[in-house]
């Protein structure tokens, strides 16, 4: 391994972990009022945006799915992790399980699959 394919492995895998880690860490806060509201429904729109960035996160990290197909594959590992993300603020005390926010979660995560396609369907007709 060269010292620039170490780098992008590092790089990927810890964008990966990166986002795991993160939304782990801010469902496990009793209180997220730290931003303050500038419109209605914002919380919906921050959740997309994570969940924006943790599929493009699994998309950069396509090959730890050797041997299958791995995009049907990692849009349900994203759909049950928003799930038990959402199971997990249940627990924590001033939070709340909300189908709102795993539907917002889940938004977010098509998104980042759609422009990852569109992406590649272009590339692809650039070929």
């Amino acid at each position: 391994m060269t010292g620039r394919t170490l780098l992008e492995y590092i790089v990927k895998r810890g964008f990966l972990l990166l986002m795991l880690g993160g939304i782990f860490y801010l469902s496990h806060q009793p209180s997220l009022k730290v931003i303050p509201p500038l419109f209605i429904h914002q919380d919906k729109v921050l959740h997309a945006g994570i969940f924006f960035l943790l599929a493009i996160s699994l998309i950069v990290n396509r090959a730890l799915c050797r041997g299958f197909c791995p995009l049907p594959v990692m849009f349900i590992f994203g759909i049950l992790y928003a799930v038990s993300d959402e199971i997990h603020q249940s627990f924590v005390p001033g939070r709340d399980c909300s189908a709102g926010d795993l539907l917002a979660d889940i938004v977010g995560f098509a998104f980042g699959f759609v422009v990852y396609l569109r992406y590649r369907k272009v590339r692809l007709m650039k070929d």
